[in-house]
């Protein structure tokens, strides 16, 4: 709708949506948020808007909580494993050598699957 796609939008509601009026009532919410938007944002900048990421404390605080959750997920998930591949293996009884390539065989397996993932 921020491209002026109304009619595509109208089409896109009436599918998801039960009646005709319960479309034109999301439409019209849709559209009144929009409007208001462009009139908060209508004077700033990109550079601006990042500022007010560390200087309204709201903005803040919403800034921090995303920051622990994705260096939370990050340490969660297979991402932690691999960096510490090397160490798993070398702590599970291999030598150096055959931790680094069971290590270089992880990565690669890795690799090559996330193909099929992403296709």
């Amino acid at each position: 709708m921020k491209q002026g796609r109304y009619h595509d939008a109208d089409k896109s509601f009436k599918r998801l949506r039960n009646s005709e009026l319960q479309a034109a009532r999301d439409l019209f919410y849709v559209h009144r948020q929009l409007v208001e938007e462009f009139k908060s944002l209508k004077g700033s900048n990109y550079f601006s808007r990042f500022f007010e990421l560390f200087t309204v404390p709201r903005l803040r605080r919403a800034t921090l909580a995303s920051f622990v959750v994705m260096i939370a997920q990050q340490m969660c998930g297979i991402n932690i494993i691999a960096f510490y591949s090397s160490s798993i293996f070398s702590l599970a009884g291999y030598t150096n050598k055959q931790a680094l390539l069971a290590s270089w065989g992880y990565g690669m397996v890795n690799w090559v699957f996330a193909f099929p993932a992403v296709w």
